[in-house]
């Protein structure tokens, strides 16, 4: 019966919904009064007067509470009113496992047109060194034939060399790709693993007879969901980004906030630090000139290049933590990255700093070489702050850097400001 149900659930092609509902009050039925409000849809509620129908088309997938009132002839309302829960199902090309597996789709594409290429690139390679070697055994072996020996060592390690200078590339190609996506993979693992174990709290908390607690639960199942769709759209975003930086593009430059873009990675670069080192915590400075605007820029890049800052920052001022707690002193250490942007004449100055150990001075004129990276092996690639003064060179700015040992670091950007 419908006045003993409490939730529907409906398809998403059973998104055209009419509630019919009725108060009993005798005195004088024809001036009773009704409001109606459905959460997640209405704003505020529904003055409807005497009419007891309310109609919903095409109302998106999710989930909603429908609320209804009444008020007698005298004004007097039922503030109680009755509720229904109703849920409206994504179709199966939307849902959470779906975007995952257009994900997963997309990245075994991308790995196997990679290998293709890259075997392609080692064959034709290889038959250029064949041709070549044959070519110089041919005249050496005319001239010197007391030299044979010696040159059947040289030929194998020449093509000992060549074979150790691909692998060494495709290794930190490889280590490159899965630095810049390791973040939003990190928080679609780490929440899936939560969602299980929000499951079976949830299992338990049915078997008990527990159904607001099974209702608690499964609304943060529903927010976890959310941010794994959220961060499985972010890695997809990084994984295109990264394709189109592999090929000489040309991208499109597009009016964007820079302070919201500062903002936006500066969370998600701490929260992906924070979802792999629970205990890690930092103090986050921001200061944003209200006043600058949107800019023509490629967001994508400008992104990629404040998300390299921020990694960074943050590795920095973790090192130092793990300094501090090895070796205590009296002054207690406060992990701070800050972030401030700034119009400056014709430009934005945008500031990335950190109270970390600084860089050392020796290194200073080659942290923007490729492959250059003063973290300990395995731990960084070498390609991003390269990466990142290649982007800021093409938009017309400059990336420079101020540190002090033992103090900080504080890089800055300058671009030029093309307004929409």
């Amino acid at each position: 019966p419908i006045d003993e149900t409490k939730e529907i659930i409906l398809s998403h092609d059973q998104n055209n919904i009419s509630l019919e509902f009725i108060a009993l009050h005798y005195s004088n039925p024809s001036k009773n009064k009704y409001a109606y409000k459905l959460e997640n849809y209405d704003n505020e509620w529904r003055d409807v007067g005497n009419q007891h129908v309310a109609f919903y088309p095409n109302l998106p997938p999710g989930e909603y509470l429908f609320h209804v009132k009444a008020a007698n002839s005298n004004g007097v309302w039922n503030e109680e009113g009755a509720t229904l829960k109703i849920i409206v199902n994504p179709p199966w090309w939307k849902t959470t496992l779906a975007y995952i597996t257009y994900l997963l789709l997309l990245i075994a594409a991308a790995f196997a047109i990679d290998r293709y290429f890259r075997h392609r690139l080692v064959e034709k390679e290889r038959e250029r060194n064949r041709a070549k070697e044959l070519e110089q055994a041919k005249e050496i072996e005319k001239a010197y034939h007391s030299l044979e020996q010696t040159h059947e060592a040289l030929k194998a390690t020449q093509t000992q060399l060549i074979q150790s200078e691909k692998m060494a590339s495709l290794g930190e190609l490889t280590a490159g790709i899965a630095h810049e996506i390791q973040n939003p993979l990190n928080f679609v693992n780490n929440f899936s693993e939560v969602n299980t174990e929000l499951i079976d709290e949830m299992k338990a908390e049915l078997a008990r007879g527990n159904g607001q607690g099974a209702i608690e639960i499964a609304e943060n199942i529903k927010e976890n969901e959310q941010k794994i769709n959220h961060h499985g759209k972010r890695a997809d975003a990084i994984v295109k980004g990264m394709l189109q930086h592999s090929r000489s593009s040309s991208a499109i430059k597009e009016p964007t906030d820079i302070n919201a873009l500062a903002d936006e990675y500066l969370r998600l670069s701490y929260h992906g630090l924070r979802a792999k080192n629970k205990s890690f915590n930092a103090i986050l400075n921001t200061d944003y000139d209200e006043t600058i605007g949107n800019i023509n820029i490629t967001p994508q890049d400008v992104g990629r290049v404040l998300l390299n800052l921020y990694n960074n920052a943050f590795y920095a001022v973790n090192e130092k933590t793990l300094s501090a707690v090895s070796t205590p002193t009296e002054v207690k250490y406060e992990p701070t990255v800050s972030v401030s942007t700034k119009k400056v004449n014709n430009h934005v100055e945008i500031k990335v700093s950190d109270n970390g150990n600084g860089i050392p001075q020796k290194a200073l004129d080659k942290i923007f070489q490729p492959f250059f990276t003063t973290k300990p092996t395995g731990q960084g690639t070498g390609l991003g702050l390269s990466l990142s003064y290649d982007i800021i060179k093409a938009h017309g700015g400059e990336i420079k850097v101020e540190t002090k040992e033992g103090e900080g670091t504080e890089f800055i950007i300058n671009l030029p400001i093309l307004f929409a």
